[in-house]
């Protein structure tokens, strides 16, 4: 594909689906370091300014990415994340890619003040403590971390939870998922998280906080941290 200095579309509109292009061919691959402004305003002989609308605009898509210091690089094509009561498996399986587990803890703890204010349970109480990996075709996604009253369902210590769903085990109980409150923030990933996630350090994710309830009572509270260069958020809000 060429420039069009006819067209009434704008160059840097052309420069961004002449990119596309490249990175649907596979010119351009992803993670690997794209041409420069430089080197791209030398080929096309555009400005640099216009060269650069074109990258930000791509950027702000998420079809590319910087690296501070390294350059503009190709991205993932991203997980789009349906905000509802399905798990995890469930969300994978409707995108057509396979999901699976690997859990890291599967134990009892004691609650603390906060986490009983978030399961409606009192100090005394055992709760499940569940973390794990989260992968989509063997891509690791998200870092969960779960906590259920162990008087809802004891069962989920015996299971492998790296094949068996948590909202499943809970509705065999009684416990259907039916309502829940979630808050979703953007951090920046710090050493614990980049080790898990395999990310670098101050690389964007997503956060997001919790709580699951079948009809008012809280079933399970959860921490999850999404790979912002793999995951996006799709939200429906009608009228």
């Amino acid at each position: 594909m060429k420039l069009d200095d006819n067209s009434p579309i704008p160059l840097y509109y052309q420069l961004e689906n002449i990119i596309r292009k490249r990175i649907e061919e596979g010119i351009y691959k992803v993670d690997v370091k794209i041409p420069s402004e430089r080197k791209l305003s030398e080929e096309f002989n555009l400005s640099r300014m216009t060269i650069s609308k074109a990258i930000n605009n791509l950027v702000e898509e998420g079809i590319l990415y910087r690296k501070r210091g390294q350059g503009t690089f190709v991205s993932k094509n991203k997980v789009e994340f349906f905000p509802g009561l399905m798990g995890f498996t469930e969300i994978m399986k409707k995108k057509g890619m396979k999901p699976s587990s690997k859990v890291l803890s599967q134990n009892i703890i004691l609650p603390d003040k906060h986490l009983c204010e978030k399961l409606q349970i009192s100090e005394s109480e055992k709760v499940i403590f569940i973390q794990r990996l989260r992968l989509a075709d063997n891509e690791i996604i998200n870092l969960e971390k779960a906590y259920v009253p162990y008087s809802l369902c004891p069962k989920l210590l015996e299971v492998d939870l790296s094949v068996e769903s948590i909202y499943k085990l809970l509705t065999a109980e009684g416990y259907k998922p039916s309502k829940a409150e979630q808050e979703i923030q953007a951090i920046l990933s710090n050493d614990e998280l980049s080790k898990f996630l395999q990310i670098n350090v101050d690389e964007p994710i997503l956060k997001r906080k919790r709580i699951t309830y079948s009809k008012n009572t809280p079933i399970e509270y959860t921490l999850n941290y999404y790979r912002g260069d793999i995951y996006t958020m799709i939200m429906t809000i009608n009228n």
